[in-house]
């Protein structure tokens, strides 16, 4: 078993904040797609077993869909869901740019107030049901995958330094 690829970071804002920018549409579009929040695309059903359909603009404005079922959802504190990368009909698809990237990855974010208007977002990826090759691509892009979220969690701070933290 391929072990899971973990990264963490603390926001200023509180985690109740943190957690809306992450389960609300309207403020995901902010972040995930920062330069075209219009173009940003969601059909979601924020509820165990319940789905997310979305689809982000790239640079060229293509879209780019993905699909996440909740399976576990505790306000506040935790979402553990399944996510995979979709075509634009809502069906599990290969990366475009790596055929070889797991198809499904089960995926937890935790989330945890520090106090002081402080909060944490701890996310934690492993593939699910991979394949040999699979694995080996998942265990070889751990860099990437480390830049790739540093990179989100800059674009989260970004908006959340717009937002009140009443």
């Amino acid at each position: 078993m391929t072990e899971p690829f973990t990264v963490s970071r603390d926001f200023k804002a509180p985690v109740a904040l943190l957690w809306t920018v992450h389960t609300d549409p309207a403020h995901q579009a902010k972040w995930l797609s920062p330069g075209n929040p219009a173009g940003y695309k969601s059909d979601m059903d924020f509820r165990v077993g319940g789905r997310h359909f979305y689809g982000m603009p790239g640079p060229d404005g293509s879209l780019m869909y993905g699909i996440q079922i909740f399976r576990d959802i505790v306000p506040l504190q935790k979402i553990i869901m399944v996510q995979s990368l979709a075509d634009a009909q809502g069906n599990v698809a290969p990366h475009p740019l790596a055929p070889t990237w797991p198809r499904q990855m089960l995926s937890t974010n935790l989330y945890q107030d520090l106090g002081d208007g402080t909060s944490r977002l701890t996310v934690r990826w492993q593939p699910l049901e991979a394949t040999d090759a699979e694995a080996e691509m998942f265990d070889a892009a751990r860099g990437g995958m480390q830049g790739g979220w540093d990179h989100q969690f800059g674009q989260i701070a970004a908006y959340l330094a717009t937002l009140s933290h009443d």
